[in-house]
């Protein structure tokens, strides 16, 4: 289940799209016996009701323990993906999806200021769970596979 080997290709593909195509960038993570393993996906919505593609990248590093920083770690995944496209989405919808619940009795709503916060400062627009689907459903079902 091969992911991109390079931002190039993302971008190109973008680039070829058109301006009601909507991106939207995520990460998820699950645990490995001693690994994290992180799933970092774009999926590019065409014109926003043809279909879309996906594109993800896989990184397994050492077993991050913290819930807090494991969670922020999802996070500047996806936000440092972000930027790599952003000079390229031009006018186009552009989102960041957060694997995070904003209720407050989920585990994840722990960083929820700051990660939102995280987002906004690098000039993106968060979105939450439910509507994080980028996060929850691509991410995550990318991340079952590995």
């Amino acid at each position: 289940m091969p992911g991109f080997k390079d931002i190039e290709e993302v971008r190109n593909f973008i680039k070829k799209t058109d301006r009601d195509t909507s991106i939207y960038v995520g990460c998820d993570s699950r645990q490995q016996k001693d690994k994290t393993v992180f799933v970092t996906v774009i999926v590019v919505h065409l014109s926003s009701k043809h279909g879309a593609k996906v594109f993800w990248k896989v990184e397994k590093i050492q077993k991050i323990i913290s819930l807090r920083q494991r969670l922020m770690e999802e996070v500047s995944r996806a936000v440092y993906h972000a930027l790599l496209i952003a000079d390229i989405v031009e006018n186009r919808h552009f989102e960041i999806h957060l694997d995070i619940n904003p209720d407050e009795s989920r585990a994840s709503s722990i960083i929820l200021r700051e990660a939102v916060g995280y987002v906004l400062t690098q000039g993106l627009k968060p979105v939450l769970k439910p509507d994080a689907i980028a996060a929850s459903c691509a991410a995550d079902y990318i991340t079952d596979r590995y």
